[in-house]
């Protein structure tokens, strides 16, 4: 597409260049690079040669000097090449995208243009008469070979796909010369245009059905085949099929006739401004007030219907391809194509879609729409082809400028001829563009020296690296049997595995069968432990309470404690002030002293030894006591150790009796089960409510489902306990039609599960009409790993859908998966994505919750599975479980009688303890009386002393004070006492307290111990599930691996086969082991190595990473060099052969060019024969279908005015009396008038491309005799034209289309049956007229 001036300002207008000039030495100029920028953009600007340039840029150097550049050189400069080329795409696309939106059509297809072109120019040599239309109206191919056949300066066939340049032939010559005369095509986008053509048209060598008198049977790609409008206009909902051939549309005015034509426009891709009734209402927009105008804003809205938000037009096309008449993507589309277009109001969208034959949208794109019409060449814009009411009235006009101009319009249109003269202008620009390239020719020869030069040097430089070639070939040689060697070592280890499968699978065996026992003891004794201690909580209870009362005791003893120790201190302190009193007396009365203690030392001595006597006694009797306090504390803890223990064990059996009771109770439910397998899944009271369904199920609207366990098989046994306890009480559900059924079957499970506390069945409403849920491969397991989805069946395949449906709503088994280990478990859970949960074998579960993981072992209620296992079995089981059970109650009952016994010894011993602690507190309490009479009574000799001294008052004060000390020494020693009591009773409180929290440790640690030493056994039997499945697997793996590694013995020996094989071609083994001779000698020269460091550089990677080596090497010298030595020295021959051709070829050149040029000349000349031609054509079929009416006409064309007037002369065939011709046809009546707008149409018509034309009231103004003579033309067009379709929209009576079909067959023209249809239209409005 060729820039405008507005476009090319837009684009280059401040751009930045860089242009590297030559050095001058005639002017001295030094030459180098300048920059610039695009200062302006001019239009028609004239050189100083005289050659007139439609588009030149004016370029301001940064040294103010100015030159003009064309869009080539420009663009050769530009600073952003990149950023420049996406501006001008970006731009062209706009452009077109607009000019498509104005034409409301695509692009008009070229190659129609130029087939009409081609067709004109081959009339121009031929005499042509008006019967021949119909025949040469062909395929667009063969249209397009007459066009090349006819351009002869364009690119010969043959030459297109030829081998370039370096081709042989005038044809492949003439091709290299215009590619460096940058010569293009005049068609604008041939080539790609060819090439998308190619990939949307469905071609067929299928000739279209014929019937009587050869009337077409089958709609022809394009052609019409219905017509479907909702709320648009006047209709609200309308549809009308068209007939093959000739279609006759009556109705009163006002029945919405014209209302479909330009439907059928807006579908098609024209516009809803640029139909005919929008350029009326735009009309009428300007004649009225300006609130109309308002309401007229958009156009399409005045094409809604009143009421309504959005109006929807169907347009259903033919689209089978028959020979010669191809169709649009044929493959997808089918037989038929519907064009769907929705218009909504002011801000609504407006869209197209495309659908298929079976009604599937396959297009919604404009640009889909653009390429369907372009394929079956519709162009609902053009005015020949859908001829409106408007299109009529400017035929119907008078001869007024204007309207002259409107016929003129609509002759280019029609013929193509101002696509044709803008297509030669183009040529003329790309013709002063090749004379610029004729002078490059020169220069790019100077350049090919420079390069033949530098082709010879390179031809000297790879001969030197020949020697790395031929070390490349020993290498490939050696290499391709070491790889030989290499497979056949491989095999042998292959082989050697598969001879030491035998006895790994008999080690796996005997693993096998010992794991097996090892799982069936592990499993009896976690059974054993199945029950906890039942009275753990009420004991943990009692224990707390106890607790709490040792902890007051302890906060009482506490404060007595505190408060004798107050006293204490109290008393020290009062002691210490006697004492020092005392002191102060005993300095004042010492010399008295002195002289008394001679006859007083006796009995004061005697004293003291008593007094010493009787507190050493009081000391021993009170250690005495504290150790018969100890004792009897430890007789006491021992005596509540055993009480506890036998509470204990008397807890355990217990629990161990309510153990045995139940499993008896699930054998005996199994045994009824095994009477009736319905009370397995819920007892008697679900087998009672099973029978009560079916005797009410006629008050159901479908039987009810249930329990869905009885319906359940497995796959796989194996699973028979996990899938128990992933499903558990979702086994006993039931399932219902319908929410009714489900409130009756609720009021039956109430009557038949009275109690509050039973356990009731589930009831769940799915259709059961609802095929099987499909299940995304992201919602579930990998096929590798089996799911309770998987494994689960159903025993009635018609309640299976229901069944896994409601599965998979409420308990999402899809997503429960099965592990055969605890390891697999734990990776199938925690990693595999669409896994909610993994179930183990023996029913524990494990699941990431979060980002936490978590496991937990099969329920303590769950002892059996009811799926998967006969009654016998599972009865089996429960007997084996009874039978320990027993045996753990035996044996707790002797250990309960052992601990009772234990007991029993304790409490003797407490009491013996205490009577023995009875006589050791009574010496306490008679030497604490011996030792207070000492201290209260001191002996006679110390108050004579004192008597002796009465009338000193000193020494009685001194006495006063010594007997304060000596009683308050004593009361200090029976405070003491009292606070070792008091301490004693703390610590015997604090030991009772710690003996209640050791109490609750020991319970937790037992209840820990037993939770530890369960889980321990539950993870023990886990673990030994886990390798019991992991050694299935591994034997599965080994056989299935035995079975891989024969087929891979079988497969090596065979690819050992083939690398010898491709080895011998390369070269011989013998030929092989020279070469590696020869290399080892190469590497022992090159280096110092030993033979072990030979043999480690011989390995097939090194070799191969050797072989690369060099090869990078050559490749790199090559590479600098341009080409391999072949390529190069062919690039040498060809570069000289190239060097003296140069000369030629610009001759030839030269040559082309002036051939172009006058081709060039040639086609503005067949333009203008082409426009005579057609001018004189369309005159002499307009005359003709005059002539047939009895008047005569011809039309004149003025180019220069650009108008087309009609002359008629009415009456002229055999009348004397005709009147003179007739411009003005305002001066006709309105039958004349209506028969000639028919009659130049269908001339103008036979020149247009399109499967289908379309006229309204072509006979609005016509009398009787007109409309038959009218008709009969038609019917007569339509016949010479049976490859196209025509409608015709009529307010007359249809009357007439009988009698113009009688009077053709008068005249002997076959009109078969089918060949009209006729279509009468019923008014949608009550005001429509009668015409």
């Amino acid at each position: 597409m060729s820039l405008s001036l507005a476009n090319a300002r837009t684009l280059y207008q401040g751009a930045q260049i860089a242009k590297t000039f030559k050095p001058n030495a005639d002017t001295g100029f030094e030459g180098g690079l300048f920059s610039g920028l695009v200062s302006k953009v001019e239009r028609n600007v004239t050189d100083a040669d005289g050659v007139r340039w439609p588009i030149l840029f004016l370029i301001t150097y940064e040294d103010g000097e100015k030159e003009h550049l064309t869009l080539e050189d420009l663009e050769a400069c530009l600073v952003d090449k990149p950023g420049m080329q996406r501006r001008k795409d970006k731009l062209l696309a706009a452009v077109t995208a607009s000019m498509n939106d104005e034409n409301g059509v695509g692009p008009e297809p070229q190659h129609r243009h130029h087939k009409r072109a081609a067709e004109v120019l081959g009339e121009s040599t031929q005499q042509h008469s008006g019967s021949d239309t119909g025949q040469e109206r062909r395929s667009r191919r063969e249209g397009k070979r007459r066009m090349d056949d006819q351009f002869e300066y364009e690119e010969p066939r043959d030459a297109k796909r030829g081998t370039g340049a370096g081709g042989s032939g005038s044809g492949s010559a003439a091709a290299a010369i215009r590619s460096r005369l940058g010569i293009r095509q005049p068609i604008p986008g041939g080539t790609a245009a060819a090439a998308a053509a190619a990939n949307l048209t469905s071609e067929s060598q299928e000739d279209y059905p014929v019937g009587e008198a050869g009337m077409r049977l089958a709609g022809l790609p394009g052609h019409l085949k219905r017509i479907e409008v909702i709320n648009f206009m006047c209709h609200e909902n309308f549809t009308m099929d068209f007939g093959q051939h000739v279609t006759f549309v009556s109705g009163t005015n006002g029945s919405g006739k014209s209302a479909v034509l330009q439907a059928l426009q807006c579908c098609l891709g024209v516009r809803a401004g640029a139909t005919g009734r929008a350029r009326s209402f735009q009309k009428a927009r300007r004649r009225h007030t300006e609130a109309f105008s308002c309401w007229l804003h958009r156009s399409h809205c005045l094409l809604i219907r009143t009421g309504s938000n959005e109006a929807i037009i169907r347009v259903t096309v033919y689209n089978r391809p028959y020979k010669g008449f191809d169709s649009y993507r044929h493959s997808l589309y089918g037989d038929t194509i519907t064009v769907e277009r929705r218009i909504g109001r002011a801000g609504s969208s407006s869209s197209y879609a495309l659908k298929d034959a079976s009604g599937r949208i396959q297009g919604r794109k404009r640009e889909d729409l653009d390429a369907m019409l372009q394929t079956l060449g519709l162009n609902a814009a053009n005015p020949v082809c859908v001829m409106t009411q408007d299109t009529a009235r400017n035929f119907l006009a008078g001869s007024s400028s204007k309207a002259d101009q409107e016929k003129y319009q609509l002759y280019m249109e029609a013929t193509s001829l101002e696509q044709i003269a803008y297509n030669l202008e183009v040529s003329k620009d790309q013709v002063r563009q090749m004379n610029e390239s004729v002078q490059q020719i020169r220069e790019e020869y100077e350049a090919m020296s420079a390069a033949h030069v530098a082709l010879q040097k390179s031809i000297k430089a790879l001969e030197g690296i020949q020697g790395w070639r031929v070390e490349v070939e020993q290498l490939e040689q050696v290499l391709s049997w070491a790889v030989v060697e290499d497979q056949a070592a491989g095999a042998a280890q292959v082989q050697a595995a598969l001879d030491s499968m035998p006895a790994r699978l008999q080690e796996l065996e005997r693993a096998l069968t010992e794991l097996t026992q090892e799982h069936a003891s592990l499993r009896q004794a976690t059974d054993d432990k199945g029950q906890f201690l039942a009275a753990y909580n009420e004991r943990a209870t009692a224990l707390a309470t106890e607790q709490e009362g040792a902890k007051q005791t302890v906060k009482l003893a506490h404060r007595l404690v505190r408060a004798t120790e107050l006293r204490v201190q109290r008393l020290r302190g009062e002691l210490q002030e006697a004492q020092a009193h005392r002191e102060a007396l005993e300095g004042a009365v010492r010399a008295v002293q002195d002289d008394v203690v001679q006859a007083t030392q006796a009995a004061v001595t005697q004293y003291q030894l008593q007094l010493e006597q009787a507190q050493a006694a009081d000391e021993a009797c009170r250690e005495e006591v504290a150790a018969a306090d100890a004792a009897q504390q430890a007789a006491s803890a021992t005596h509540r150790t055993a009480c506890e223990r036998a509470h204990a064990l008397e807890q355990q059996r217990f629990g161990a009796d309510r153990t045995v009771k139940a499993v008896q109770q699930q054998m005996q439910q199994i045994k009824e089960a095994g009477r009736s397998k319905v009370a397995n899944f819920g007892g008697r009271a679900v087998a009672s409510l099973v029978a009560a369904v079916q005797r009410a199920k006629g008050q159901f609207s479908r039987p009810p489902i249930g329990p869905l366990g009885l319906h359940l098989t497995l796959d796989d046994n194996r699973w028979a306990l996990a899938v128990e306890s992933a499903l558990g009480l979702q086994l006993n559900s039931f399932l219902v039609h319908s929410y009714s059924d489900s409130q009756l079957l609720r009021q039956m499970i109430s009557q038949h599960f009275p109690h509050p506390q039973a356990l009731k069945p589930s009831v769940y409403v799915v259709d059961f009409d609802t095929p099987p849920h499909i299940i995304p491969p992201a919602s579930q397991p990998p096929p590798s790993i089996a799911s309770v989805y998987r494994v689960l069946a159903c025993a009635d395949k018609r309640l299976a859908a229901p069944i896994l449906n409601s599965l998979v709503d409420h308990a999402h088994i899809e997503k429960l998966a099965l592990g055969a280990s605890i390891e697999q478990c734990k990776e199938i859970a925690w990693r595999t994505q669409g896994v909610m949960a993994c179930f183990a074998p023996d029913g524990s579960k494990y699941y990431k919750k979060g980002s936490s993981h978590t496991q937990t072992p099969l329920p303590h209620w769950l002892r059996y599975a009811r799926l998967g296992q006969s009654s016998a079995q599972q009865t089996t089981e429960l007997a084996a479980e009874v039978q320990r059970m027993q045996q753990e109650v035996e044996r707790l009952g002797c250990e309960l009688q052992q601990a009772r016994a234990e007991v029993a010894a304790a409490a003797q011993e407490e009491t013996r303890v205490r009577a023995a602690a009875a006589p050791m507190r009574q010496r306490q309490w008679q030497a604490r009386g011996v030792l207070t009479q000492l201290t209260q009574q001191p002996p006679p000799e110390l108050f004579a002393c004192n008597q002796a001294d009465d009338d000193d008052a000193t020494q009685a004060e001194l006495w006063k004070a010594a007997q304060g000390c000596v009683d308050l020494e004593q009361q200090l020693r029976e405070l003491g006492r009292e606070a070792e009591a008091a301490q004693a009773a703390l610590v015997v409180a604090q030991q009772g307290m710690q003996e209640k929290r050791e109490a609750i440790a020991r319970l937790n640690e037992e209840n820990e111990a037993f939770v530890s030493s369960y889980d321990q056994q539950v993870q023990q039997l886990a673990a030994v599930a886990g390798r019991l499945e992991e050694t299935r697997a591994a034997e599965e793996d080994q056989r299935a691996k035995r079975g891989q590694l024969e087929a891979l013995a079988t497969q090596q020996a065979q690819m050992l086969g083939q690398l010898e094989e491709g080895a011998a071609k390369v070269c011989s083994r013998e030929d092989a082991a020279e070469a590696r001779r020869e290399v080892e000698a190469r590497l022992r020269s090159r280096q110092d190595l030993t033979e072990e460091q030979v043999a480690a550089l011989m390995t097939a990677e090194l070799l191969h990473k050797k072989i690369k080596l060099l090869e990078r090497k050559i490749a790199e010298h090559e590479r600098e060099a341009g080409g391999s030595l072949p390529q190069v020295q062919d690039a040498f021959a060809a570069s000289t052969a190239r060097m003296g051709r140069e000369g030629r070829r610009a001759r030839e050149a030269l040559s082309m060019f002036q051939v172009i040029e006058d081709a060039l000349k040639l086609r503005v000349r067949k333009l203008s024969e082409l426009d005579h031609r057609l001018e004189d054509l369309v005159n002499a079929k307009f005359r003709a279908y005059m002539w047939k009416k009895g008047h005569s006409g011809m039309i004149k064309l003025d180019r220069k005015a650009q108008s087309l007037q009609l002359k008629v002369q009415i009456g002229s065939k055999g009348s004397k009396e005709a009147g003179g011709a007739v411009k003005d046809l305002k001066q006709l009546s309105g039958g004349e008038r209506s028969y000639t707008t028919v009659a130049f149409t269908l001339a103008l018509g036979g020149h247009t491309e399109m499967p289908f034309r379309a006229m309204d009231e072509f006979d609005v103004f016509m009398d009787a005799i007109n409309r038959r003579v009218a008709m009969q033309n038609l019917f007569d067009f339509a016949r010479e034209n049976g490859e196209l379709q025509f409608i015709f929209l009529t307010p007359q009576d249809i009357s007439a289309v009988e009698d113009a079909r009688q009077a053709c067959q008068q005249q002997g023209q076959q009109m078969p049956a089918g060949f009209v249809r006729v279509v009468t239209m019923r008014p949608p409005r009550a005001n429509a007229t009668q015409a």
